[in-house]
Formats: structure tokens, C-alpha cells, sequence
């Protein structure tokens, strides 16, 4: 298959490498989407609006596009796994099935986030029990705009998925960050010279989702095209279970995740406005430690799927520890970085000293656990690419659902700090866990397949 990176031979340093990378900065481009909207968002008191609410405006309103991308990776995981195993076993016809079937499956999740959203909006947003009127009124519609396109959310993921899948994520980078050039130059305009705060930053992102779905749409309407899809003659029901069984137990536990959180924001919010903006910008800053992990999660399904199709046991087990060998020491250097540099990170973004001082304390506590959850993230990868996407699910919904008992438990007595400690100590179990399940994994497909460790050259 010409239109595939083959991911079945060759150096396995080299092959995460040109899969991570891209991957790493693309999502680095879909960090700096948000980080942008609240850089710019966070300066709407220069046009006399309220810097701090309006931040927490478009931090709660993000709680539904973070449910939404649930509902993505119900399809986009299972497409594109089910891409590069079949892309990994060289048949052309499965790759066009499960692209297609994908797409056809992603209009319809589109439609009832689109719907939800829209409709939904005071009700979901009211879950929070938010008693400022102005961040209820911004968060509202923020949410009735990105959900009006939200047709260019998720078809724009599910594109970015099947080149996932092909081992092509650098195409990935180079039309996503397109959008993000776009994002940058729109928000300023619309946030401040059009005066149109938090609704600005929603037009502007969803301007920027459609022009990024428009280059899709031309690409596969052209030469360039890695296969051509017809939703019509290749939709396949038997595809379309496959793609659901895989990517049902990622878009739940992406969904409950959401929903945890929610409720665990709801519980900040009672200490006030300072505190919801500060849950906001931390879980951006945050976002640093799992930008590399994420990478590495895309590549290690997209490695491990193309080498299962392909029967290539020894590069899934070899593949796999090249990346800890990554992982491990970037977590700790971000488990550094967050807690010595806390302040000065946090007010990048914001100079209400109350918000500086909770945001300080927010890092250094989520520092802790940061090198947890970024092995966690990319074992999850591992585990997906096997189409084993259960086992990250169980895992992750377990121990991410006892937050909340948990926090309310201790919130009573220790306040906000103690909401921030219970995520902490969550995600180093968490990460705990899942790599000695999929260390258990390996020693049992080393007996079944009866494969050696690959030659050190081919590994590094």
C-alpha cells in the first residue's frame, strides 16, 4: 500500500519517532488553540469586561466540547485502529471500509452533539450552579456556538485519525496548524477590535475547525487523495461494530472523565470565581506534560496496530519500551518544571494575585503525578492499538469515578487543596496499574507467539 508510512520494518526509534513527533506537535497546535483563546480572552478587560469571569466563562463552556470529543474518539479510535491494522496487513479494501464506515458513523455523532449543544445549553451549563450572571450568559453562548458547527469539530478529527492510522501523522501537523495560524491571527480581531469577548473566541475557533475541514474535503475530492471514499458502496455494518467495540470503551471513558470533572468543578465553584479560573489555566498549563505522551499514545496504536496486522509480536514488545525509555524522563522533567515554576507560569496568563496564588499551588500539587500520567497515556496507546481498549477504559473510569467521593470526603475539612490532591494521587495509581497490566500482557504474548527481543540495532 503506497498511500501508508509501513511501520513493520525498519528501525523502531525512527518509526515512533515519525509518528510521535507530528503528533506531539499537533497537539501542541491544539493546545495553543486554547491557550490563545484565554491569552486573548484574559486581556477583554482592556475593553472593559471582566477578565476573570470571562476566563471562567469559556472554561466552563469547555466542559461540553470535552464531552463532545468523547463522543469523537467513539469513531476516531476505533477507525483508526482498525485503518492501521488493516493498512499493516496490506489490504486496500479494509482500509477504504473503515474509513468510510468511520465517516458515516462520525456524521451521526456529529449531529446529536450539534443538537445537544444548541438546545441544551442553559440546562448543561446550569449543572455547574454558577451564580454570576455574566459567566452563565457567556458560557451559554459559547456553547450554542461551537455547537451550531460543530459538524467541523468532528469530521476534522476523524480525517486526522485515518492518517493516524496510515502512519501519515505529519500530514496531520502541517493542515492542522494551518487552523492554528488562522486561530491566532482571528482571536485578537474578534475578541477585542470587534469587541465580542467570549463570543469572539468561539466564532474565531469554529472559523478556523471549517477552514480546516474545507482542505480535508479538497484533498480527498483530488489527486492527492490517499484512496478514494464512498460512504455509500464501502459503509459496512460488520466495520461499524468493529469500530464500536473498540472505540465504545475510550469515548466512555472520555465522556464519564468529563462528567467527573464536571462535578469536581462544580465543587470548586462554591469557593468562588478566582478558583474556576484557576482550574481552567492549570488544566491548560498542564496540558504540556501529556502533549509528548499523546504523541506517543497516537504512534503506539498506529505502531502496535500496523506490526499486530502484520504479525510482528517482537516490534509491538520492543516498540513499546523504546518509548518508556522516552516517557519516563520527560515526566520527570515536567514533574520539575510545574512545581518550580508555577508562579511565573501561571501568570502568563492572568495578574489577579488571588488567582496567581491558587494557580501556584494548583501546579505544584498536579506536579507530582505528571511523569504517572504521561506513562499511563502512551501505555493506553499500547493497549489500543492491540484493539484492547477496554483495559485503559476500566482502568481510567475506576480510579478517575473515586474523585469524587473522595474529594467531597475531604473537601469538607482540607478545602480546594484537597480536590487537587485526590486528582494527583488518582493518576499515579492510575498509571501504576496500567503499565503492570500491559507488562503482564507482554509475558503472556511472549508464551503464545514464542517471540524474541528484537536485535538492539533495529531498537535504537
Amino acid at each position: 500500500m503506497k498511500t501508508k508510512k509501513d511501520l513493520t520494518k525498519g528501525n523502531i526509534l525512527s518509526s515512533l519517532l515519525f509518528l510521535a513527533v507530528p503528533t506531539l506537535l499537533t497537539s501542541l497546535v491544539q493546545m495553543t488553540y486554547n491557550l490563545t483563546d484565554m491569552f486573548w480572552v484574559g486581556k477583554v478587560g482592556n475593553i472593559g469586561l471582566d477578565a476573570t469571569a470571562a476566563i471562567a466563562a469559556v472554561g466552563t463552556a469547555g466542559y461540553y466540547t470535552w464531552l463532545g470529543f468523547g463522543l469523537i474518539l467513539l469513531a476516531k479510535i476505533g477507525t483508526s485502529v482498525m485503518v492501521s491494522q488493516s493498512a499493516g496487513a496490506d489490504d486496500d479494501e479494509s482500509v477504504k471500509g473503515y474509513a468510510s464506515t468511520g465517516l458515516v458513523l462520525m456524521a451521526i455523532l456529529a449531529v446529536i452533539y450539534m443538537t445537544l449543544g444548541y438546545f441544551g445549553s442553559e440546562l448543561f451549563i446550569g449543572l455547574f450552579g454558577i451564580e454570576e450572571d455574566i459567566i452563565v450568559v457567556d458560557a451559554v453562548s459559547y456553547v450554542r456556538i461551537v455547537s451550531m458547527f460543530g459538524f467541523g469539530f468532528f469530521f476534522v478529527n476523524l480525517f486526522n485519525g485515518i492518517y493516524d492510522g496510515l502512519g501519515k501523522t505529519l500530514n496531520t501537523f502541517y493542515i492542522t496548524s494551518i487552523g492554528l495560524v488562522l486561530n491566532i491571527i482571528l482571536d485578537p480581531i474578534f475578541i477585542l477590535v470587534f469587541k465580542m469577548g467570549v463570543n469572539g473566541a468561539a466564532i474565531a475557533t469554529v472559523i478556523s475547525q471549517l477552514v480546516i475541514l474545507s482542505i480535508y474535503i479538497y484533498i480527498y475530492s483530488s489527486r492527492f487523495k490517499p484512496f478514494k471514499i464512498n460512504m455509500k458502496e464501502q459503509f459496512s455494518k460488520s466495520k461499524l461494530f468493529k469500530i464500536i467495540k473498540i472505540g465504545m470503551p475510550v469515548g466512555l471513558q472520555s465522556i464519564l472523565f468529563t462528567l467527573i470533572s464536571l462535578k469536581l468543578a462544580a465543587l470548586v465553584a462554591d469557593f468562588g470565581k478566582p478558583l474556576i479560573a484557576t482550574q481552567r489555566i492549570g488544566s491548560q498549563i498542564e496540558a504540556l506534560a501529556w502533549m509528548i505522551a499523546s504523541g506517543f499514545q497516537v504512534a503506539l496504536a498506529a505502531f502496535v496496530g500496523q506490526n499486530l496486522g502484520a504479525k510482528k509480536y517482537d516490534r509491538i514488545r520492543n516498540g513499546y519500551f523504546t518509548s518508556l525509555k522516552l516517557l519516563i524522563p520527560y515526566g520527570i522533567f515536567v514533574n520539575i518544571l510545574l512545581f518550580v515554576f508555577a508562579e511565573q507560569l501561571f501568570s502568563i496568563f492572568i495578574n489577579d494575585p488571588v488567582t496567581v496564588s491558587y494557580g501556584k499551588e494548583y501546579l505544584q500539587i498536579l506536579s507530582v503525578s505528571q511523569m504517572f500520567m504521561i506513562v499511563e497515556l502512551g501505555t493506553a496507546g499500547a493497549f489500543n492499538g492491540l484493539g484492547k481498549s477496554y483495559a485503559p477504559s476500566i482502568v481510567g473510569i475506576t480510579f478517575t469515578g473515586l474523585r469524587i467521593p473522595f474529594s467531597m470526603l475531604f473537601v469538607t475539612g482540607f478545602g480546594v487543596t484537597a480536590i487537587w490532591w485526590v486528582i494527583s494521587v488518582s493518576s499515579i495509581v492510575k498509571g501504576v496499574l496500567l503499565v503492570t497490566w500491559f507488562l503482564l500482557l507482554l509475558i503472556r504474548m511472549k508464551k503464545v507467539y514464542n517471540f524474541n527481543i528484537v536485535e538492539k540495532s533495529e531498537t535504537l
